[in-house]
């Protein structure tokens, strides 16, 4: 399904990231860049591609925070000095806390969670546009739910998914006349990611969360990566061909209950 199509899958060491990078590997992508900040973590997802891949798909990895302009420029710019094109951008890095709004020092928090999760993403985004407009590629950008329904104590996180929502309905009107789709992807509860075990959440409040969630859930369980993996591969696929500017939600129901 990816014959010759070089992929950048941002904040692919663990979760929906790795999961939907060894799945375009299973789907036969030429190359495969992989990022995140933990490299013994990065280590572990490139084997597991090269296994699925079976030695077919390259496979590069890119160490850093994606918060740095360095590590940003060198996930383009090692991408096309290696592979010659990028035909699709997985913006996947994120990252979450779980705010009380009335706390002190929230501010602090609202900043690196919207530099991480919106900022780093549009520059990155800004950079990789002229490779995607030559090769015709596109875009998939992985938000939430959170960015649709209210949740309690994840105020900046949703402020910052609907935002990406809306940047993602914005280019995609943008880049359509140049034959780039942009899409979206909302997952819903998928506690197998890092972000849902790093959200700051003790473990007492994530299981009544959870408890909670899969309750308000019509198909009454939560997701998993391999499911959201799946979603992502067809909105990056020709399948999709005629398909940009949507918010794809995968989440058992939640937003609709």
């Amino acid at each position: 399904m990816f014959k010759n199509k070089v992929i950048i899958v941002t904040g692919s060491s663990t979760g929906i990231g790795a999961g939907t990078a060894i799945k375009f590997v299973q789907e036969g992508a030429a190359a495969v860049v992989l990022h995140g900040r933990q490299e013994a973590a990065l280590k572990n997802v490139k084997e597991k591609c090269e296994k699925a891949g079976q030695g077919k798909t390259k496979i590069h990895v890119v160490v850093g925070d994606v918060t740095d302009a360095k590590i940003r420029e060198r996930l383009i710019t090692e991408t096309i000095d290696k592979f010659g094109t990028l035909d699709v951008l997985v913006n996947n890095v994120g990252f979450c806390n779980s705010p009380i709004l009335t706390a002190e020092a929230q501010i602090e928090l609202y900043d690196k969670i919207m530099d991480v999760n919106l900022r780093s993403m549009v520059v990155l985004t800004q950079l990789a546009i002229p490779h995607l407009v030559k090769a015709k590629g596109n875009i998939v950008n992985i938000s939430s739910v959170g960015g649709i329904k209210a949740l309690s104590m994840f105020t900046f996180y949703g402020m910052c998914k609907a935002a990406m929502d809306h940047y993602t309905r914005c280019l995609a009107v943008e880049l359509g006349p140049k034959g780039v789709r942009v899409n979206s992807v909302n997952p819903g509860s998928i506690p197998e990611t890092e972000l849902a075990s790093k959200s700051g959440a003790t473990d007492e409040h994530m299981k009544t969360f959870l408890k909670d969630i899969v309750a308000a859930t019509p198909l009454r369980r939560v997701g998993g990566v391999e499911e959201v993996a799946d979603l992502i591969a067809f909105l990056a696929s020709d399948k999709a061909a005629f398909i940009t500017g949507i918010r794809a939600v995968v989440d058992g129901g939640l937003i609709v209950q």
